[in-house]
């Protein structure tokens, strides 16, 4: 598996403050990672340092071999890293499918495939971003980022504020996606055991910090460590 993305060391956060110390991660192509902490453990914070929208304190990121330490936001995603926000970042005055024509990218993923994996939304594409409910929300983020056709997809929780039948729905979605084992993810979720489910590696911050990293498949079978990391029952 060749490497698409590495992090070397690296200290990032917002102004001075650091929230992330010394990450080192090594991602290959097309391969699937959990990232799991305790709330203001970091995770969101070092998404966003692959992103570029933090300030870089120490360390150095790569991709595809190339260092990116200093690429600006934009570059990195016509680099291939897509990006789904925990906030969703829906356009209140732009219909679905606007939403979409104006990010597209030429790659195997079309508006026509997002809307055949979201059908709901195929039915909503003239609806304006505020007319849609969370869930339709969160597919059309899904959506717009897939159209961008990344190498890299990073998703921060996107199952957050839905109903159990759109979980159900949406995990259902990124396991096909990983499946194909054509794009990377790398995937925050609050729901721990389902993040597992979804991924072949897990990745576990604690106060900034990388204190895990292994396959998804003996920490799900490992409850008690998840307990003593993420205080989950």
């Amino acid at each position: 598996m060749r490497e698409l993305l590495a992090l070397e060391g690296v200290t990032a956060g917002y102004g001075d403050s650091i929230v992330v110390e010394d990450a080192r991660l090594a991602l290959g192509e097309g391969e699937t990672i959990a990232l799991l902490g305790r709330n203001g453990a970091g995770k969101s914070t070092l998404l966003a340092t692959i992103l570029g929208l933090t300030r870089l304190h120490r360390g150095a990121l790569r991709w595809q071999g190339g260092d990116i330490s200093r690429a600006a936001s934009d570059r990195r995603a016509r680099a291939g890293i897509g990006w789904v926000p925990q906030e969703r970042g829906t356009w209140r005055s732009l219909s679905v499918a606007e939403h979409l024509a104006c990010v597209a990218r030429p790659g195997p993923w079309s508006i026509d495939r997002a809307f055949a994996l979201f059908p709901r939304l195929a039915e909503r594409r003239r609806h304006g971003g505020a007319e849609l409910s969370g869930g339709e929300q969160q597919m059309l983020a899904i959506a717009r980022a897939l159209i961008t056709n990344p190498r890299l997809l990073l998703l921060d929780e996107p199952m957050e504020g839905l109903a159990p039948i759109l979980v159900r729905d949406l995990a259902a979605v990124l396991r096909e996606l990983a499946a194909g084992g054509a794009m990377a993810m790398i995937l925050v979720e609050q729901h721990p055991r389902l993040a597992l489910s979804l991924t072949q590696r897990a990745l576990v911050m604690e106060r900034g910090r990388i204190v895990h990293d292994g396959p998804s498949a003996p920490l799900l079978a490992e409850p008690a460590r998840l307990e003593r990391w993420l205080a989950v029952a």
